[in-house]
């Protein structure tokens, strides 16, 4: 027995669009996943980043850039937003957020140490699958 399919050009070519079209709606998707994820991370951080006089909080910020074609990249973190000044100080938020977040011994009447590293945690282990998969279902299904 023998069976032969005969493809045309025409027929791979649709084919090869049809494909390009879907990559781009998982893209898009996974894009917008990383978004959403970067929004809740950057909420559950401000409940937790020590606040004395606010500058740590002021100086949170993230950030999603790429393609699909050549990757996406999420960045999320303190010391951005012109590094603000703390006022009793003087000091920029980037010349002590690493010893601020790294300290487990320090005592804060307001937030914790760990306080960037624990949502990312605690996202990426428990929603980050089901955040993706949403907004990409979302994207293909329309």
């Amino acid at each position: 027995m023998r069976v032969t399919f005969d493809i045309s050009r025409a027929a791979m070519r649709d084919f090869q669009y049809s494909c390009e079209a879907l990559l781009t709606k998982v893209g898009n998707g996974s894009r917008k996943a990383l978004v959403a994820a970067c929004n809740v991370i950057s909420g559950d951080s401000l409940n937790q980043v020590p606040r004395d006089t606010e500058t740590l909080a002021l100086s949170q910020f993230w950030e999603v850039d790429g393609y699909y074609k050549t990757g996406f990249r999420a960045v999320i973190g303190y010391g951005g937003n012109g590094d603000p000044i703390n006022p009793k100080t003087g000091m920029p938020a980037s010349s002590y957020m690493v010893a601020v977040h790294e300290d487990l011994s320090a005592s804060h009447p307001i937030g914790k140490a760990k306080f960037l590293e624990d949502p990312i945690r605690n996202f990426a282990m428990e929603n980050f699958p089901r955040t993706a998969f949403k907004y990409i279902q979302d994207e293909i299904l329309g």
